[in-house]
């Protein structure tokens, strides 16, 4: 497999179980805390079996957690992620979608699209699953059209050119994962998942990192969109967000 080509390289079997279960236990304690101003960002959704409000992301964790902190900015990521690349990298930004059951999927979209306007470079986001991700329960689905190093328009959040018709499964090529295994994509590479309609959840860290030659972005980042697009707790009622909300892949209360 070769990222440069393919825009995305996926490794099976790269934690060992000890590092299984600090990502597992961290997902967990993230999972059950409660919302807490300035705090770790917790986002929200409506479930598609019941209507109920359930989680759907947590974002800005290192901050909280030293363990994952230490995960998230180790060598053994980093070495793969310039072997994979070629090029150094630092942590963007973190969040893990815990697409529980009942959770939506995300339409198809580039990361890149979103992120222009603070690095205009191609970034790397690594998934890493706490739970068996497949076609179940949404996982990562990946355009089958050829990988290209370009932004393609995208009209609120997603791209509705015919050629990314999710309706179509011969556009999609599905990517099941286990815990313990991580996928590397980029920036470009153009993606969605579908509803995750089982009574299995499908949680999963996505971290995103940008070019160590760049700087380090990540707190201009979260502080822009705690700005932007604060989570429920934090947000000012006489204030509109849904110029943020309309742009997401996904809708989020």
């Amino acid at each position: 497999m070769n990222y440069c080509k393919n825009g995305y390289e996926l490794h099976q079997g790269f934690f060992d179980q000890n590092e299984i279960k600090f990502w597992q236990t961290g997902a967990s304690y993230l999972k059950e805390i409660p919302e807490i101003v300035a705090g770790p960002m917790k986002y929200f959704e409506k479930s598609q079996l019941t209507g109920d409000s359930i989680l759907n992301r947590v974002e800005k964790f290192c901050d909280y957690l030293p363990l994952l902190d230490t995960l998230v900015r180790g060598e053994k990521i980093r070495s793969l992620l310039k072997d994979v690349t070629g090029r150094d990298y630092r942590v963007f930004k973190e969040k893990i979608n815990f697409k529980l059951a009942g959770a939506g999927g995300f339409k198809p979209h580039q990361d890149g699209a979103a992120f222009r306007s603070f690095v205009n470079d191609e970034l790397v986001t690594i998934i890493i699953p706490i739970h068996t991700a497949d076609d179940r329960n949404g996982c990562f689905r990946i355009s089958k059209n050829k990988f290209e190093k370009k932004i393609i328009t995208h009209t609120t959040g997603s791209i509705e050119d015919p050629g990314y018709d999710v309706n179509k499964d011969e556009n999609w090529q599905s990517v099941p994962m286990q815990p313990g295994d991580i996928l590397c994509f980029s920036s470009y590479l153009v993606h969605q998942s579908n509803d995750n309609l089982s009574s299995l959840d499908r949680s999963c860290y996505f971290i995103t990192y940008s070019p160590y030659e760049l700087g380090d972005q990540r707190e201009k980042y979260f502080a822009y969109k705690r700005e932007k697009f604060p989570p429920r707790i934090e947000r000012d009622t006489t204030k509109d967000y849904e110029s943020w909300r309309q742009n997401l892949a996904r809708e989020i209360i």
